[in-house]
């Protein structure tokens, strides 16, 4: 319709818009109050609603215009109203989608409307004088469009505006929408904005701008790496992700989906920000690898969907036919506000913007869109044409909402919300929207889908949880140096990183380990060009240093990843020119402990069996687990320690649980993995005594000389660096006839209230102390009378011993000689990162130790094993065997090549010397072990078991869903609320707030919403899964106390006798060890039969073979995991939850369970019901 065609509108809506026109505060609240009542009428209400008075004479003109126009409600529903006349302003591939189809389809369908499309011709070509005449109008920018135009035309037609076009300036410019969302109150990430648009000529940077090497500072506020760069101009979609060099360096470009691609890592980035325009620089979040776009249709409606974030692979999912995979998500009621805000704030009813749910808990607003629209939800369609068109008469025609036709139709969703629910109190209380009347319980019911039940699983189960405490991958021996320095340019190193204690300096960055280098090729240039005769033996050891110093800063040709640490410590002070100045420091390098590229690919093996055979399989073609985490039914969270190996080994399972792309782990690193230090990485406090008294019994016991009676050991040198194990302890020689037990003061008997914070009467005797054992000692274990037995125990230790030090003395002679070839031959040789390269990338080369690994480290690896673990003066030092052991294994897996001799005899003996020390340095005697192991994962079992119990809550609130009439509801209400109750009277491993720790729970991020989701057959199936990376320490102590948790409250054991025989011969928790948890729910079952949750415990050790039995069929030195056993009791398949939280709760530390936000509160029904209105849309 042209122009001049709009003019000729009748005198009726010429009328109503100067209704309209006479202010839009009493337009505002008629509508709330017409949209409030509207909320329960009903066609027959309305017909009894009475013939409206005559106005009285002192009405002003406007208000008798407006009622004249109203129509007579005796007559019903007219169809002699003129159309309001919606106006669609915007470019034509905008206003053609599919999206905006469906949407002015239905508005069309009320029969109130007429649409009518500008095109590009007129917007482009025609003055806006000469464009129709509308009485709404829907215009937003994109690609190509002259906003400047449809804000003159507003200005001349004064149209009534469902999104402000003078604010779309502002989401132009990412600048403007940061600095409206902080004046709004609405939370943005952390940022600066660095503007260069009026610098002067010849300036990049601000004056108060610096950029340091894992940094950027604005006026004093700093964003560490990893941060987000984003261009100031929101049309530009090039934005970089900078990651710290600790977790790999390099960058991850985003840029506009091309094919299936969205993001590319760039390894080799130096990792400087760009400086040819405006950008904003924001800490980067972990979001759990998901992204969550919002769409507002006015404020008080929100719709969200989650899609995979590109700053994990740059792998876009989609569809078959394809569009992008996203799945509509539930929005906690803070989320919901948000969304009202961000409506509110930049004038845009419709409106689309990127929320970012960080696991720290808080959700941000990351950008806002403007003008966006869900694709494929006819739901969704339908609530937006409903709710579009109560905004539309409510401004322009706020009468024609009594009509009888206005009651009839279907009311549109609410902002709280897009979710399907039972109870309208109970919901809107949580922020979730009320089930249509129209819907019944049929149509959120989860139908059982063929071929989706778990083959582990029985009929009518379901599986609930999956947890998993995992040992990280093979890695390379761990080593350290120390070497007392003078030199000047060393001082000067020291000088200049110092702390601000004084104390040390740390040299960890690329920047600070480049320069170290220099310095020692400096140092080690004036040695050779300084070489006479005079040199003596400790010059030459001096150089010999240093050389090896400069071979490991130069191992791998770049220092990624976190495998190199150097620590200058003053030793001696000076004063000169009134300056204090050190003269004399120590340099501690530390080096190894990195996964190799077997580790990795353990890692990555481990995930993809867990996606194959630990979650139920959907349809014929598999992938449940895929299939769980696309549809957001997979409540995902993995867990590491602060080591590099672990993360490491973390990212690598992740990316085969997952099926990711890529070579790099550090964005799945950043994004997927989370560092939990004190549950996974903290030695526990309170375990010394009893370490302490176990260690002085091993190595006593292990060096005892029958001739002599007296125990050849030496106490091992005490570090305060190390973390687990913790040093073994000076003691006197063991008499045979010694009966005496290491005697504890100051300690609290285990008896009464444990240390975790339990009440529960605890028989586990006194710390540091060992029961007297009269009877014959097991098989394999050792005999010395009025000692504790140990197992195993080699038959002759001291013998062993003896011989596994001259079979260190022989191999470190062998590498001194192919050190000195190396030397001859001079090659390079390229290093290998398992965090940053591809396993696929790693070449084995003849002759050569693997991994990059010169000739000249492994001798000297060697060399010091062999001096530091016999002393004729001293004896041997038992903790140097788990160190020879380690490093047997790893030569004997990658360096089978070199063709050592007798290097399968020094494992074979080291193997049986470990197989005693290292599970006996966690107690020698049961009710010993679980007194350590009880210490030292308190908070990882309280987790554990908090995973456990919030599922089971989760899944009891939830289970009325099932029921079809209200009796069978009412009746599931109150077997609920008495579960419930059963449930809260006993102790809770979660604990109160005085033994609460810092971190609350982390709470699913994610959730399919049901109402919206299509093609999911079992929309409320939701399983929870955490992954727990952690230290053999960690795998020891929670396996000794899942065995002898019973001994401390005199219960039947958890484990049955097969796993308990399997745990008995297991001597190794190797690399990729495995505690799984899982737990299954019976919903035939009532819900106060405890058997209604079981769990099976499964358990593997590993990569546990011998490697010269053993030898992979690719070459690849990537040695198979033991497959996983089942050690729970009985062949029932598992312990009841109940049986395991009786079992185990006295031992956890409490861990305290934040409120999930979709979730009720504990012990409130579901399916509770109340008279409260539905909520409704204006």
């Amino acid at each position: 319709m042209s122009g001049k065609e709009g003019n000729s509108s009748d005198d009726g809506e010429r009328r109503g818009r100067s209704v309209r026109a006479s202010g839009s505060q009493s337009r505002v609240e008629l509508a709330h109050k017409i949209g409030a009542t509207m909320t329960n009428i009903t066609h027959e209400d309305i017909l009894k609603f009475p013939k409206p008075h005559k106005p009285r004479s002192d009405a002003t003109d406007d208000v008798v215009k407006r009622i004249e126009s109203a129509p007579d409600l005796r007559k019903g529903p007219t169809d002699d109203l003129p159309k309001i006349r919606i106006g669609v302003c915007a470019m034509d591939k905008k206003a053609n989608s599919k999206q905006m189809r469906a949407i002015t389809q239905r508005l069309i369908q009320f029969g109130e409307f007429d649409i009518i499309k500008f095109g590009d011709d007129t917007i482009l070509n025609t003055p806006v004088e000469d464009w129709p005449v509308v009485q709404c109008l829907l215009s937003w920018h994109s690609g190509g469009f002259p906003l400047n135009k449809a804000q003159q035309y507003v200005n001349l037609r004064k149209p009534y505006l469902i999104n402000d076009v003078f604010s779309q300036d502002i989401l132009l410019d990412r600048r403007k929408v940061y600095r409206r969302l902080v004046e709004a109150g609405i939370p943005v990430p952390y940022h600066i904005i660095v503007d260069r648009d009026d610098l002067p000529e010849g300036r990049n940077d601000p004056e108060s701008f610096v950029e340091g090497e894992d940094f950027v500072e604005l006026d004093g506020v700093r964003i560490n790496k990893p941060f987000v760069e984003k261009p100031a101009s929101g049309e530009d979609h090039n934005i970089y992700i900078y990651y710290p060099h600790s977790m790999g360096g390099g960058v991850k470009k985003l840029f506009r989906k091309i094919d299936n691609k969205s993001a590319d890592y760039d390894p080799k980035h130096p990792g400087t920000v760009r400086r040819d325009g405006s950008f904003i620089y924001e800490e980067f979040l972990t979001t759990g690898g998901t992204d969550v776009k919002v769409y507002t249709v006015g404020p008080r409606y929100a719709h969200a969907e989650a899609r995979k974030s590109p700053v994990v692979d740059g792998k876009v999912q989609r569809t078959a036919d394809g569009k992008e995979v996203r799945y509509p998500v539930l929005l906690s009621p803070q989320e919901k506000e948000i969304a009202r805000s961000v409506c509110l704030a930049f004038g845009q009813r419709v409106c689309g913007f990127d929320l970012l749910r960080s696991e720290r808990g808080r959700s941000f607003v990351c950008d806002v869109n403007g003008w966006s629209f869900v694709k494929n939800s006819q739901k969704y369609y339908d609530d937006a044409a409903g709710i579009l068109r109560m905004t539309i008469l409510s401004a322009v025609a706020p009468h024609r909402l009594l009509i009888a036709e206005a009651a009839s139709a279907r009311p549109a969703s609410s902002l709280y919300g897009d979710d399907v629910t039972i109870a309208p109190d109970y919901m809107e209380d949580q922020g979730m929207r009320s089930m249509h009347p129209s819907e019944s319980f049929d149509d959120v019911r989860s139908p059982a889908a063929a071929g989706e039940i778990d083959s582990h699983s029985r009929p009518g189960e379901e599986l609930r949880c999956v947890l998993a405490v995992v040992r990280h991958g093979d890695r390379t021996p761990k080593q350290k140096m120390k070497i007392v320095v003078t030199q000047q340019p060393m001082l000067d190193l020291l000088h200049k990183y110092l702390d601000a204690k004084g104390k040390q300096a740390k040299l960890k960055s690329p920047k600070e380990l480049q320069e170290l280098l220099d310095v020692t090729r400096q140092l080690l240039d004036e040695m050779d060009s300084s070489t006479n005769k005079n040199d003596n033996a400790e010059a030459d050891e001096l150089r010999e240093k240093f050389r090896i110093i400069k071979t490991v800063l130069e191992q791998g040709g770049q220092f990624a990843g976190i495998n190199r640490k150097v620590q200058l410590k003053p030793l001696k002070w000076t004063e000169k020119d009134d300056e204090r100045v050190c003269t004399e420091a120590l340099l501690i390098l530390k080096h190894g402990g990195v996964l190799t590229h077997a580790g990795r690919q353990q890692a990555e093996a481990l995930g993809s069996l867990f996606r194959n055979v630990m979650y139920p399989q959907s349809g014929p073609t598999g992938g449940g687990l895929l299939r769980l985490h696309s549809t957001y039914r997979h409540d995902l969270k993995i867990y590491s320690s602060d080591e590099g190996r672990v993360q490491t080994s973390a990212a690598a399972f992740a990316k085969g649980l997952l099926d990711l792309e890529g070579s790099s782990l550090t964005p799945i690193l950043v994004s997927l993995v989370n560092k939990d230090a004190g549950m996974l990485d903290a030695f526990g406090k309170g375990a010394s005594v009893d370490i302490s008294a176990a260690k002085q019994e091993l190595y006593a016991q292990m060096t005892y000389n029958n001739e002599t009676q007296k125990s050849e050991y030496a106490m091992p040198e005490y570090s305060k660096q190390l973390q687990t194990p913790p040093p073994s302890p000076s003691i006197d020689a063991l008499a045979p006839d010694d009966a005496s037990s290491t005697s504890t003061s100051g300690m609290q008997s285990s008896s009464g209230r444990n240390s975790n914070g339990n009440y529960r009467q605890l028989n586990l005797g006194e710390p540091g102390t060992f029961s007297l054992e009269d009877g014959p000692p097991p098989e394999g274990a050792s005999n010395i009378k009025g000692r504790p037995h140990i197992y195993p125990m080699p038959a002759d230790p001291l013998k062993s011993l003896r011989h596994l030090s001259e079979l260190c003395k022989t191999l470190v002679d062998q590498l001194r000689e192919k050190c000195l070839e190396e030397a001859r031959k001079d090659e390079s040789q390229e290093g290998y990162s398992a965090l940053t390269m591809d396993p696929n990338d790693w070449q084995q080369q003849p002759d050569r130790p693997c991994g990059g690994e010169k000739m000249l480290l492994m001798f000297d690896r060697w060399r010091k094993l062999s001096k530091a673990f016999f002393n004729e003066k001293k004896g041997f030092d038992i903790s140097k065997v788990p160190d020879i052991y380690d490093a047997a294994k790893y030569d004997s897996i990658h360096n089978a090549n070199l063709g050592l001799s007798g290097l399968e005899d020094l494992y074979n003996s080291a193997k049986e010397l470990a197989a005693a020390v290292i599970p006996n340095e966690y107690g020698l005697q049961a009710i010993g072990k679980l007194r350590i192991g009880s210490t030292i994962c308190a908070n990882l079992l309280g987790k554990l078991l908090a995973d456990l119990a919030s599922m089971r809550d989760e899944s009891m609130t939830t289970a009325g869903l099932q029921h079809e009439d209200s009796k069978a509801r009412s009746d599931f209400a109150a077997d609920l609320a008495t579960a419930m109750e059963s449930i809260n009277m006993d102790e809770s491993p979660v604990g109160g707030e005085d033994d609460a720790g810092e971190d609350g729970d982390d709470a699913t991020m994610h959730r399919l919403c049901p109402t919206y989701a299509q093609d999911v057959n079992s929309p409320l199936r939701h399983v929870r899964t955490r992954i727990y990376f952690t230290s053999e320490s960690h795998c020891h102590s929670l396996v000794n106390v899942l065995r002898y948790c019973h001994l401390g409250l005199g219960n039947e054991s958890i484990i049955g006798e097969n796993g308990e025989a399997y745990l008995h011969k297991t001597s190794e928790l190797d690399y990729m060890t495995h505690v799984v948890l899982r737990m299954f729910e019976n919903k035939s079952l009532p819900l106060q039969d405890p058997g209604r949750f079981r769990v099976e415990l499964l358990f593997s050790p590993g990569a546990g073979h011998n490697p010269h039995e053993v030898v992979p069929i690719r070459k690849d030195h990537v040695i198979p995991i033991v497959p996983r056993t089942a050690i729970h009791k009985g062949d029932e398949g598992g312990v009841t939850l109940h049986e395991l939280e009786q079992a185990t709760k006295p031992y956890a530390k409490p861990f305290k369970r934040k409120q999930d936000p979709y979730l009720p509160l504990k012990g409130t029904p579901a399916t509770a019901h109340t008279s409260e209105k539905l909520d409704f849309w204006i």
